[in-house]
């Protein structure tokens, strides 16, 4: 009776274990990842380049705002989409997406301005064509998209434009191909000849002074902080030594370390601001017309996490020593149950609410305003814009535990993996991947998911951003309901290569 009770159990379960998915298998996820991909490749692409947005009939074209189809995105574009090609190269060992990666690479050098950075994008039509773009777009944008409104004809190291620099390094560090060295020279040249004395970077160069608005001066040569500015060109400058023993990086790498302890402001206010004006404090200064001139949640939190790497590359206690100044800034100017209620919102745990902006000398919280196109910054927490918060969600525990752990190692354990005094100097290789995500196993709900939705059709469909909705006046074509989007085709692969290479 025993074995039949539990024979019957068993039979009780079988359509419990048959309802379950079936596990996706390694080919359909490979086949999926091919046919997005050949068709970014073969229907998005212009020469190897990309921008962030299609309508599906190609009758207007974005990069992050509305643009002439004969132009390509650096910026979160085409290098980007060349670190996904190469990604998934890697994960599969299909050479259609090594070759994927060289056209894009191709497109970058072409972008590549003289002086050896690079523009937010640039034109197959000629600097004319891009000379009317900016026109047009000056006079037709009424949103936030400022750093557009004038041509400035240099280049820039805003929104992480200086990776294009980086993804060229990857390139050449896959199979040292001596087609990749004259431009990672240049754009090396460009990031040592702009450099200010002090250590910090302008936002734009070869620097030119000649955009002043509602008179406030040109913010372009401004030390910019502001969008990992400071902090990529410090990656990219470390790669560059690590990756291919260029020396003369070193000191431009220490000078930028420093410059983070020059720009820290004092007690009370111990933090950084988004770019610092070049006078005699590197005083806090003004950007965009919601960028108003004040010290800042998130560039704070950023130098500190910054202050504890150059510790743990140099064993320099001067790293660390007003680490603890910069947290009692940030605990300071966070918002109590009050201001949290008034704005509905819900902190997560080990994260404090702070303004993203406060006014020098008084920590005073600043808000952005805009009203029949115009901005404004004051004390009034009504009313405040969308597109760009009032203020910003900060991970403060997470930085006091690593600066805790830091400060319980040996100076020995805490330089252990040190590009400059590690047990591995002259051992590295550049990483595999760089769209790795989180490293957690994908799901496989979200995988399945991924995989049917391109059974319909060859891309993920997207949809515009709000500022994408405003025309200059490129195109009388209808706005489109979804989109063809660079931007969801990378998200959507990092996640399918996350699937087959993470166990």
């Amino acid at each position: 009776m025993k074995k039949i009770f539990i024979i019957l159990c068993a039979c009780a379960m079988l359509p419990l274990q048959a309802a379950k998915p079936k596990r996706l298998t390694e080919d359909q996820v490979i086949q999926t990842m091919k046919k997005a991909t050949q068709f970014m490749v073969e229907k998005v692409s212009n020469n190897g380049s990309y921008l962030w947005n299609y309508a599906p009939d190609f009758s207007r074209v974005w990069g992050e705002l509305e643009c002439k189809p004969s132009m390509m995105w650096i910026e979160r574009g085409t290098p980007a989409m060349g670190n996904v090609f190469l990604d998934a190269y890697h994960a599969t060992g299909d050479e259609y997406y090594f070759k994927a990666a060289e056209a894009a690479a191709a497109a970058v050098i072409w972008a590549q301005l003289s002086c050896g950075g690079w523009n937010y994008m640039a034109d197959y039509a000629g600097e004319g064509s891009l000379k009317n773009w900016d026109e047009k777009v000056a006079k037709g944008y009424t949103y936030p998209a400022q750093e557009h409104l004038h041509y400035a004809g240099n280049a820039t190291f805003d929104d992480g434009t200086i990776d294009a620099a980086g993804f060229l390094l990857r390139m050449y560090a896959e199979n040292w191909d001596p087609k990749y060295r004259p431009a990672i020279n240049k754009a090396i040249d460009f990031m040592i000849e702009s450099q200010y004395p002090v250590g910090g970077w302008p936002q734009r160069y070869p620097l030119k002074y000649d955009f002043v608005k509602n008179g406030n001066a040109d913010y372009s040569s401004f030390m910019t902080i502001n969008d990992g500015v400071h902090t990529g060109n410090i990656n990219f400058l470390l790669d560059c030594y690590r990756v291919l023993g260029e020396n003369r990086v070193l000191e431009p790498i220490y000078r930028a370390m420093s410059c983070v302890l020059v720009l820290q402001g004092g007690a009370p206010q111990a933090g950084w601001a988004m770019q610092h004006q070049l006078d005699m404090n590197y005083s806090p200064g003004h950007a965009r017309d919601f960028e108003p001139r004040g010290y800042a949640s998130t560039a704070t939190a950023e130098m500190i996490g910054n202050l504890i790497r150059f510790y743990r590359w140099t064993g320099d206690s001067k790293y660390l020593s007003h680490i603890p100044d910069a947290f009692e800034f940030l605990e300071s100017i966070k918002y109590g149950q009050k201001e949290i209620d008034f704005f509905g919102l819900s902190i997560p745990e080990g994260q404090i609410l702070c303004p993203t902006f406060v006014e020098v000398d008084t920590n005073k919280p600043l808000y952005l305003h805009r009203a029949d196109g115009k901005y404004w910054v004051d004390y009034d927490p009504h009313d405040i814009i969308n597109h760009y918060k009032s203020y910003r969600f900060i991970k403060i525990a997470a930085l006091k535990k690593q600066y805790e752990e830091v400060l319980a190692m040996s100076k020995e354990e805490a330089v252990k993996e040190s590009p400059f005094l590690g047990e591995n100097l002259g051992v590295y290789k550049y990483p595999q991947y760089v769209s790795k995500g989180s490293g957690i196993k994908e799901n496989e709900e979200l995988i399945t998911k991924l995989v049917n939705d391109l059974k319909t059709k060859p891309y993920w469909p997207g949809k515009l951003p709000g500022v994408s909705r405003e025309n200059p006046g490129f195109s009388t074509a209808d706005l489109p309901t979804e989109c063809i989007s660079t931007s969801i085709y990378m998200q959507n692969m990092t996640h399918l290569i996350n699937y087959l290479i993470i166990e």
